[in-house]
This record gives C-alpha cells, sequence and structure tokens, in this order.
C-alpha cells in the first residue's frame, strides 16, 4: 500500500527550479527530477501533480515522464529573462 503525502503549500522556488530543469532537458522522469532538484521523491511527485494542474507539464504515458507545456516554456522564457537581467543589469560597462 503505498502512501501519498499531500503537502500544505507549494514553495515557487521549487515549481520554478522543476520547470527550470524541464525546460534545459526537456522530458524527464519523475526519479530524475527530483534527484537534479535535490528534492525527495514524494514531495517531486506533489510538485510535479501542481504544475500539471496548472498547464505547465504535462505528462506521457512512457514510464511516469513529463514534458514541459508552452506554457510552461514561456514561463520559463520569462523567468530566466528576468534572471538574466538582475544579475546582469549592475554590472557596470567601458562606456558608462
Amino acid at each position: 500500500m503505498m502512501v501519498t503525502k499531500k503537502l500544505q503549500r507549494f514553495d515557487l522556488k521549487v515549481l520554478l527550479r522543476l520547470l527550470t530543469l524541464m525546460y534545459e532537458s526537456g522530458h524527464e522522469k519523475r526519479t530524475n527530477l527530483a534527484l537534479n532538484a535535490k528534492i525527495n521523491y514524494d514531495t517531486c511527485v506533489s510538485y510535479l501533480e501542481m504544475l500539471e494542474f496548472l498547464g505547465f507539464v504535462i505528462k506521457t504515458n512512457r514510464h511516469y515522464a513529463y514534458d514541459i507545456t508552452p506554457q510552461g516554456i514561456l514561463l520559463c522564457k520569462k523567468k530566466l529573462d528576468v534572471t538574466f537581467d538582475k544579475k546582469y543589469n549592475d554590472i557596470p560597462t567601458i562606456l558608462d
């Protein structure tokens, strides 16, 4: 008998970390996502269910793997653009 874990709240950083991993690698199994995101497997499954509910990922029939949807790709691109701008906006250039 498998015990399912229900999360009381979701951390947005973990959701974005999972999405970013899927954006970079494309098609991933739940186990690999949990290992690469450095979170518990049961927690990862709960987060993936939430991402699927939100429409950012879709579960494939092959070995519990997930693919990122076009909406998930858009969110990742926006997140990466904001991170890039925040990281490199404060660096002075030669022309300044």
